[in-house]
């Protein structure tokens, strides 16, 4: 994932704007994901907690973030190699855990 700065924009009324990004090559990572429901439906406001995990230590949070409206999320950068784990919580729902590694 690189860094590729940022831009401002003001659009007129009406203005259709189309941008076009060209980020440099990087060696980190990011995980982005859809939460749904049983019914497959997008869980909108679901919680999501991201943790590196350490040998032999407790997990350290290290970041945070809501789904949208239509249940998409995304955490990074993210480093290679290590190992992660992902909570989920969604309110009447049983927390969930996702433990992924990146490579």
């Amino acid at each position: 994932m690189a860094a590729y700065g940022k831009f401002f924009f003001r659009p007129a009324k009406g203005e259709h704007i189309t941008a076009e990004i060209r980020p440099e090559p990087d060696d980190r990572a990011v995980i982005s994901g859809h939460v749904t429901d049983l019914r497959g439906r997008a869980a909108e406001d679901a919680v999501l907690l991201l943790y590196r995990v350490n040998d032999g230590a407790p997990a350290e949070l290290i970041g945070r973030t809501c789904t949208d409206e239509d249940g998409v999320f995304i955490f990074g950068p993210l480093e290679g190699g290590r190992l992660y784990l992902v909570k989920v919580f969604r309110e009447g729902a049983p927390p969930r855990e996702l433990e992924l590694q990146v490579e």
